[in-house]
């Protein structure tokens, strides 16, 4: 019992204490508090209050304080103004008679779309949300490809023919580009964009390359190297970045051939390992 009572006076005791910090705390809190509206007050950024009703006054952009409530000015002339600017305008008959025909004639047509939409995709209701998709207005790569200038279908089908004479390269039409690739690699993206041909080179660092690809890193994303086929001119560089792109990718196939062959040495080595052990 005396050991219960000890520990009870004890948490008594660190309770008290804890009470009397707290206390202290606030108090200080309280005084700075105090202490930061008396500054401001002296230094005029701060306004003491000493009655209870305080009117205030705005004057093109000024407060004023007012010992007294001020008196309303009055608004009748105002609001008498206010109601004649408000006043619609006196319209004649014919014209109220072709105004209600407009909107008999809008009513009608709303409601010839609405029974069009119904007969499209059934019953609409208010939770109904209805929308049409504008994929049939969207152009193909063929379509942008028909509609190029000579000039430029001959640019690009230089460089296509150029790609493709190179073995193992071929392509593959999707609807809006066109994707060049050697083997599996991909050489280059074409596209068109407001009449221009776009080359899009896959032409990376070697060492970032294999680097994201034996990692499996999705969030380094790496861009590729733009051509806009404009001239003549372009096309020798177009041409150029695709040798480029090229040596690359067989550099990169071989590496990746010696790679394997590394790892299908190794596996053996480590599988023959323990048969000579246990031998």
């Amino acid at each position: 019992m005396d050991t219960f009572f000890i520990v009870i006076s004890c948490v008594f005791v660190v309770l008290l204490i804890a009470a009397l910090v707290l206390w202290f705390i606030d108090s200080r809190m309280a005084y700075k508090r105090k202490k930061v509206v008396a500054q401001k007050i002296e230094s005029g950024r701060g306004l003491r209050v000493e009655s209870e009703d305080l009117y205030l006054k705005v004057s093109n952009g000024s407060v004023e304080i007012c010992d007294e409530l001020p008196a309303p000015a009055e608004a009748a002339p105002a609001a008498a103004a206010a109601e004649e600017e408000e006043a619609p305008p006196v319209v004649p008959m014919a014209d109220e008679l072709a105004a209600d025909e407009a909107s008999a004639a809008s009513i009608a047509e709303k409601e010839e779309q609405l029974e069009e939409l119904v007969s499209r995709y059934g019953e609409i209701t208010d939770n109904s949300v209805v929308f049409e998709s504008n994929k049939g207005q969207k152009l193909t790569f063929k379509d942008k490809y028909a509609a190029l200038d000579p000039e430029s279908r001959a640019y690009y089908d230089d460089v296509v023919s150029y790609i493709l004479s190179h073995p193992d390269c071929r392509k593959s039409e999707a609807s809006g580009a066109v994707t060049f690739k050697c083997k599996t690699d991909k050489i280059m993206r074409a596209v068109i964009k407001r009449g221009v041909v776009v080359l899009n080179f896959m032409l990376a660092n070697t060492d970032l390359n294999r680097f994201v690809r034996e990692e499996g890193i999705k969030k380094i994303k790496i861009s590729p190297v733009v051509v806009r086929l404009e001239s003549a001119a372009d096309v020798v560089l177009a041409k150029q970045t695709a040798d480029i792109t090229l040596e690359n990718i067989h550099e990169e196939q071989d590496y990746r051939k010696e790679r394997k062959r590394e790892l299908r040495r190794l596996r053996r080595s480590q599988q023959s390992q323990p048969r000579s052990e246990s031998v």
